[in-house]
């Protein structure tokens, strides 16, 4: 039997977080704005980070937004091209408590239904948006994140391991699935090794990686909310080799949902 995630809360009006707008975030950022042409959707971009020159080579950035912040050039830009709102914060991620800070968007509202995306590979970005997950099936996690020529793209929305007094799905669908923080612990406890006052862009150049992974990972990002809001993404995990030239997927099931979400019987 097929199984796909649940996708109800992204049915009316859903807030979509974009948590990180550089190498992968600013594509995925965009690819929201064409998804949801035509339909309801508020869409929040979350990055205190600036532009810099070197960022022009990999990132979804162009000369005049060299100086501005990140979150505010996309979300300008964006609304401008695509004729609807864009929010933004200079802010570090984090949930608020129904009013909006005055300079932007801080990051979700406390109730709702809502997506986060994580694409800011580091462990303490990856800490704050598993914290903000309550495991029901009104708020998901979608969290990127690659190296030089492979990448992974993880759903799901309980952090901690529970007791499941019932299934976790019904019928054909899943209304609870370990978020990626519970598929990968590691996410939590990876330590940067590019040096010291370096971003992440400018690490890049000092590496082989490959030009188009940022890309690759948010068209990979981008077929995960199309099949959600489409009420059938059977994905819990997508691994990229491009050395290989394969993706690899990881199916929400029964077995693979109950092994990594239930809490120990010991």
């Amino acid at each position: 039997m097929p199984f796909q995630l649940d996708n109800a809360f992204l049915l009316d009006n859903p807030w979509i977080t974009v948590v990180g707008c550089g190498g992968t975030g600013g594509f995925v950022a965009e690819g929201l704005c064409r998804l949801f042409q035509g339909r309801e959707a508020t869409i929040v971009l979350v990055d205190h980070d600036r532009v810099e020159p070197h960022n022009l080579l990999r990132q979804n950035f162009y000369a005049e937004d060299v100086g501005k912040f990140k979150s505010q050039a996309l979300a300008d830009r964006l609304a401008k091209a695509y004729r609807r709102p864009v929010g933004y914060s200079v802010y570090p991620f984090r949930e608020y408590e129904d009013q909006p800070h005055p300079q932007g968007y801080p990051g979700i509202p406390s109730r709702g239904g809502n997506l986060i995306i994580g694409c800011a590979d580091n462990a303490a970005a990856r800490r704050a948006m598993a914290e903000c997950l309550p495991g029901d099936p009104g708020r998901w996690l979608i969290d990127a994140g690659n190296d030089t020529n492979w990448g992974q793209v993880l759903v799901g929305n309980v952090a901690e391991r529970v007791e499941l007094a019932e299934p976790p799905y019904t019928g054909e669908t899943f209304h609870l699935a370990p978020a990626p923080t519970l598929q990968r612990p590691d996410l939590l406890t990876a330590v940067s090794t590019r040096p010291p006052d370096v971003d992440c862009a400018a690490a890049l150049d000092l590496t082989d990686q490959d030009p188009t992974i940022n890309q690759m990972m948010a068209s990979l990002v981008l077929q995960v909310v199309r099949r959600m809001v489409a009420g059938t993404c059977p994905f819990m995990a997508l691994y990229l080799d491009m050395d290989q030239g394969t993706v690899t997927p990881t199916y929400v099931t029964p077995k693979a949902v109950e092994r990594l979400v239930g809490a120990d019987s010991e």
